[in-house]
Parts: structure tokens; C-alpha cells; sequence
């Protein structure tokens, strides 16, 4: 084999160096591109969106979890005292880290399991705690309600809270209509402008309560399944004759004096309002309407 002169084996070599070079530009040029899509996808609408929502929902979360709530009295009251709901935490929570591997390949490849690992180390607990209903001290309750007799047509003499009612110029009436083991409840009123507002809902009973403990949800039907917008409605009074009423929540935040006639006696106010504020509302607050009387 013949050898290559001198100055021939140094061309080699200098080529071989400078393809080197080239090659090691070219990665270098594809580490840059491939980092500027990456950061591109990132920074896609549609993940500022959902970081967005995420940041208010934490944010809601929290809040929720920080928010005071309203210090209760003595608790005393014509029957014993119940349990306010089960205040349970909500298990099912917990299991949506499962649904990861669920989830479609392509999902999966977007996110950094690390990411999302810490998304839901965080997110889960507060999303758990945003569901999960406050324990307030319970409240007493009458011993038995006769739903078919309880239901009919009442008028909303007092209240305390319900800034949903603010807008209301007329006296409020709720209409209960017997639909099984659940009320079937319409609000109405008429606004400052003159136009009725009307709010349809639906009360199921909480177990083991006697009918005096219900829950009240005025969302769309088909959310009613889920553990969000059911609110707690417990009959505290109740005449034998089924003539007045009072309900109130157990954060003590809202109370209702009912009446099946817009006008209440006021010794019967003054004795609701006595078991009322017996229970720790704050009765200096209630609105009575200028129309009851």
C-alpha cells in the first residue's frame, strides 16, 4: 500500500476536525430549536388558561379554609341538639391521583410527571378541603316533622342573611310541593322593577333526623348528584298547628321566621326569636320585612 505524503495526511486530519466542528454546531443548533418549542408549547394559551383557573381555584381554596366563621352562643332550644350534617371529608378525592395512568398517551407525554406529582400533592388536599362541609355546634331541632303537613305555601316574615333575597321588594313566599321523600321548593318574589323572580329546588331529608334536618339545592338537576350546592335548612320551632316556623343553617349565618299568613302575632315572634338567639343567632341582625305586619 502506498503512503500518503505528508502534507496529504494533514488535509485529512484538518477536514476531519472542521466535520467535527460542523456536526457539533448542528446538535447544538437542535438543542436550541428543540428548547424553543418546548418553551413555546408551555406557553400555549391553553395552558396559561388552566394555570389561570388552577391559581384561582388554590386561591378560592384558600380562602375558604382561612375564612372565619361566626362564634355560636349557648346552645339551648325546645328539643336536643343534633348534628349540624356529617361534616365528612370527601375520600373520593384522594383516588384522582389513580386516573394518572388513566389518562390517554399523549396527555401524559405533555406533562412531567414531576409537575404533576406536585400539582396534585397540593391541589388534592385543598380541593378536599374546599368540599368538605364545616363542623359548626349543632343545633337543636324539633323531635319530628310531618313533611305532607309541613308542606304548602309560607311566607318569609323575618330573615337573617339570604343576600340572594336582597333584590326581593315583596314579601318572599316558598311553596313546598311532596315529591317521595324529598320536597319539591319554589321561591317567589317580585323585584324592584316589578318582575317576579322565581328560584326552583329541591329538600331531602338527612337521615335519622326526623324530617327536621333537611338539605336544600337549587342548582340544575342533573349537578344534583354531586356533593356541591346541597345547604343545610334545620327547623328549629314549630307550632302544633303548623302555622310558623323557624329555620335556620348551623353557622348561625342565616335564619328564617315563616308564617303561613304574611302578618305573625308579635308575642310569637318574640318567643321564635328567644329560641333563636338561645341558639347563638345574632337576632339584633334580622331584616323583618315591612310587609308582615
Amino acid at each position: 500500500m502506498n503512503a500518503l505524503p505528508p502534507e496529504a495526511d494533514l488535509d485529512l486530519r484538518i477536514q476531519a476536525a472542521e466535520q467535527a466542528l460542523v456536526a457539533r454546531e448542528r446538535r447544538l443548533l437542535e438543542s436550541v430549536d428543540t428548547l424553543g418549542r418546548r418553551v413555546r408549547h408551555a406557553a400555549s394559551p391553553w395552558r396559561l388558561a388552566a394555570s389561570g383557573v388552577g391559581l384561582l381555584l388554590a386561591g378560592a381554596a384558600l380562602w375558604r379554609m382561612v375564612r372565619p366563621t361566626p362564634g355560636p352562643g349557648p346552645a339551648r332550644g325546645l328539643a336536643p341538639a343534633q348534628a349540624g350534617g356529617d361534616g365528612g371529608g370527601m375520600p373520593w378525592v384522594g383516588l384522582l391521583g389513580l386516573l394518572w395512568p388513566l389518562l390517554p398517551a399523549r396527555w401524559r407525554t405533555r406533562s412531567s410527571p414531576g409537575a404533576v406529582a406536585a400539582v396534585l400533592g397540593v391541589g388534592v388536599p385543598l380541593v378536599q378541603k374546599w368540599l368538605q362541609k364545616p363542623e359548626w355546634p349543632p343545633l337543636a331541632t324539633v323531635e319530628h316533622v310531618d313533611l305532607a303537613r309541613y308542606a304548602g305555601t309560607w311566607h318569609e316574615v323575618a330573615r337573617l342573611g339570604a343576600p340572594y333575597e336582597a333584590s326581593c321588594e315583596s314579601l318572599p313566599v316558598t311553596h313546598y310541593t311532596p315529591a317521595g321523600t324529598r320536597l319539591v321548593v319554589e321561591n317567589r318574589c317580585r323585584g324592584a322593577d316589578g318582575r317576579e323572580r322565581v328560584a326552583r329546588g329541591v329538600a331531602r331529608v338527612v337521615p335519622g333526623s326526623g324530617n327536621a334536618r333537611l338539605e336544600v339545592n337549587f342548582l340544575p338537576a342533573w349537578l344534583h348528584a354531586l356533593p356541591l350546592g346541597w345547604a343545610d335548612y334545620q327547623i328549629l320551632a314549630l307550632d302544633r298547628g303548623y302555622t310558623v316556623a323557624l329555620v335556620g343553617h348551623p353557622s348561625r349565618e342565616s335564619l328564617w321566621v315563616l308564617s303561613r299568613t304574611p302578618v305573625i302575632a308579635p308575642q310569637t315572634l318574640q318567643a321564635l326569636l328567644e329560641i333563636a338567639q338561645g341558639e347563638g343567632f345574632p337576632v339584633e341582625r334580622l331584616q323583618h320585612h315591612r310587609d308582615a305586619g
